[in-house]
């Protein structure tokens, strides 16, 4: 008997070591041109207890002919948001070129252009928010100019109420004194497009786990309390000649096969059987189409990759993206799987 009760006392131990005491919340992106989540997309965001959208707002370009700012892809909303419990993080991506080519002082009339947007569209959907994060993959040339907005940004909110974040990509984590530490409240860790999308021989640019593997360590050491970011998204590379014409969004393995428009020569790279048009764009006969798809396994991996090396005990993981095209792929139970590898 006594053995028998210290065998159950040991198996209770190893089970609550396994379990973590980090505080999780379950989050996705929307990176849609216009936000409309009911059906069933609403009912799996219920079943999963997820409670936050980081909502892409707008990006921001350097217009060349002008030698000006643009604000592109504005969300726009079919109609007001009615009764929500779900909060949303207003999301601005920014082109770096904007930092190589706008001078210093515009950069005060940029911070003001974010916020003023980002109100006015809150405003127009009913919704309010508590965190901005701005979406930039800055480099060492451009910290300056990107850290000076960040901080003209921070001044404008509300010290108590809002919060700044920002996309943090592994090679920012890899070396902070040569790309710095952003002034932000927090940072979201994109632990995906690992690759070189424009490399010869590069099978899957959104995931490689032995790329990732370069960086990983680094994450417990840096110098901002971090969330993250998972991908399970797929798209389609589009070359012609060695160089790449287009990415296009959400085509999957499945479907590019049972178009009867490719030969599949390897896996995942495409030829097609003739000229054609498929998802809008135009192929020449010569052309190549390689398919990067994230599975469940494959997110599943990362999850499990990266975990051991989160910084925080409180962390909002986000799934990107929220689209009908990743929630059929995976379901309800894949979802829910990844988000427990961190609960």
């Amino acid at each position: 008997m006594r053995f028998i009760l210290l065998k159950a006392f040991c198996f209770l131990l190893v089970f609550s070591s396994c379990k973590s005491n980090r505080e999780v919340s379950r989050s996705f992106y929307y990176w849609k041109p216009s936000f409309d989540i009911a059906g069933e997309d609403a009912r799996l965001l219920s079943a999963l207890g997820n409670q936050r959208i980081y909502l892409k707002c707008f990006h921001v370009v350097w217009d060349k002919p002008t030698k000006s700012l643009k604000n592109t892809d504005v969300v726009s909303f079919p109609s007001k948001l009615t009764s929500t419990e779900m909060e949303f993080v207003p999301v601005v991506h920014l082109s770096n070129d904007i930092f190589l080519n706008m001078p210093f002082k515009g950069l005060e009339a940029l911070s003001a252009q974010i916020i003023q947007s980002v109100d006015a569209i809150s405003d127009s959907a009913s919704f309010s928010w508590a965190e901005l994060q701005i979406d930039c993959e800055w480099s060492s040339e451009t910290r300056e100019h990107y850290f000076s907005l960040l901080n003209l940004l921070k001044a404008s909110l509300k010290p108590i109420d809002q919060k700044l974040s920002c996309s943090i990509m592994l090679k920012h984590i890899k070396s902070p004194d040569v790309a710095g530490v952003p002034p932000v409240d927090r940072g979201m860790l994109i632990f995906y497009n690992t690759g070189n999308i424009d490399e010869p021989g590069t099978r899957n640019s959104i995931y490689d786990a032995d790329v990732a593997a370069r960086y990983v360590s680094y994450i417990k050491n840096y110098r901002l309390p971090l969330d993250l970011a998972l991908p399970v998204f797929s798209w389609g590379v589009h070359q012609r000649n060695g160089d790449v014409m287009s990415v296009i969004q959400n085509i999957t393995l499945k479907e590019t096969r049972e178009s009867n428009l490719f030969y599949e020569k390897a896996k995942g790279l495409f030829v097609p059987l003739a000229e054609c048009y498929f998802h809008g764009s135009y192929f020449k006969d010569t052309d190549r189409l390689r398919v990067e798809e994230i599975s469940p396994r494959k997110s599943m991996r990362a999850a499990k990759q990266v975990k051991p090396f989160l910084n925080t005990q409180s962390i909002n993981v986000a799934l990107f993206h929220l689209d009908s095209n990743n929630t059929v792929r995976y379901g309800q139970e894949a979802f829910n799987e990844l988000y427990s590898v961190f609960e």
